[in-house]
């Protein structure tokens, strides 16, 4: 079995096992008309910023998200999720957008250690978490 295999095997097994233990708290996002629902493995970063321009009413942009939270579907795979929101002008005018897609083995390849060795890891705590 190849290593690539051997870590899709982990996450099948993972799922098995989160599911059941009905403390494990599953959550849902979605995003360009995709659904998952599953487990966080890694949070991602957050970020927010504000910038006033001016003293004028809506002279202003303020951003915040997140930008790649990992996280384990109960179809086994594993998903990338990141989400935007923006506010600014006068009226104030909110936007959104986020997006949602599955991670391929080139994207879970670590730079250091075995192949898949992080994402590995964060499966192998995530049932302890």
């Amino acid at each position: 079995m190849d290593e690539y295999a051997e870590f899709r095997q982990l996450a099948r097994k993972t799922v098995e096992l989160l599911e059941s233990d009905p403390s494990k708290e599953k959550r849902k996002v979605s995003a360009d008309n995709t659904e998952v629902e599953g487990w966080t493995i890694d949070r991602g970063s957050s970020y927010s910023n504000e910038k006033v321009f001016s003293k004028a009413p809506g002279d202003f942009r303020e951003a915040w998200g997140n930008n790649g939270e990992i996280i384990l579907g109960v179809d086994g795979e594993i998903y990338s999720f990141s989400w935007h929101k923006e506010e600014s002008g006068w009226p104030t005018v909110m936007t959104e957008s986020s997006s949602l897609r599955k991670l391929e083995a080139r994207d879970l390849v670590g730079s250091t250690g075995k192949p898949f060795s992080a994402y590995t890891d964060k499966l192998n705590r995530l049932r302890w978490s």
